[in-house]
């Protein structure tokens, strides 16, 4: 198999290294993120935190776009044919809506900061340009969209999850879909 293109069984390695990769950064953001929030205002390490959290939080953006694009000039496999239609059109629902949310989560940070009158800022090298003007009531409809938006994003993958392992563990071998992306021998 080709190190970039798919055949019809499996996803290429540069897709998955995609994957992978953007899964571990999402694990340490959401942590981060969660952890950083419940620091108190005064905490020196607060703003620290914070700055690191923007940066990968814009380089997660930038991956996201990269891995959309790569998504439409590289085909997918297939679904399973043994898939019912219902199990095909939730595929794509979740697939459709994981891409929409790795796109607005960080794009609803970039605008909570913009809006709360501030710069992202990439690892204080590089000043990103602000999008927004300073409103503070947006800022705060921000934080809430981009809260909603990351439990949206966990409930998704829980379902991507969720799917592939029921694929893999409860439904017929040729349903088994884990193998396009993991190292694992396809059921027989």
């Amino acid at each position: 198999m080709n190190t970039v293109q798919v055949d019809e069984q499996s996803y290429g390695k540069f897709a998955k290294w995609l994957h992978w990769g953007m899964a571990l950064m999402l694990i340490v953001l959401v942590s981060v993120g969660t952890y950083m929030t419940g620091l108190d205002k005064s905490d020196p390490s607060r703003l620290q935190i914070m700055g690191v959290h923007k940066s990968f939080g814009v380089i997660f953006m930038q991956l996201a776009i990269l891995r959309l694009i790569w998504s439409r000039i590289n085909r997918s496999p297939s679904l399973p044919d043994v898939l019912s239609a219902w199990e095909r059109a939730l595929s794509r629902i979740v697939t459709a809506s994981l891409y929409i949310l790795m796109l607005a989560i960080p794009f609803s940070g970039f605008a909570m900061t913009n809006f709360a009158g501030f710069p992202v800022s990439m690892f204080g090298l590089v000043e990103l340009p602000q999008l927004f003007d300073k409103n503070i009531e947006m800022a705060g409809l921000a934080k809430q969209a981009h809260w909603i938006l990351v439990y949206t994003l966990m409930a998704a993958i829980f379902m991507h999850v969720a799917g592939a392992l029921k694929h893999r563990f409860l439904d017929a071998p040729e349903a088994d879909v884990l193998p396009r992306m993991v190292p694992l021998k396809p059921r027989v």
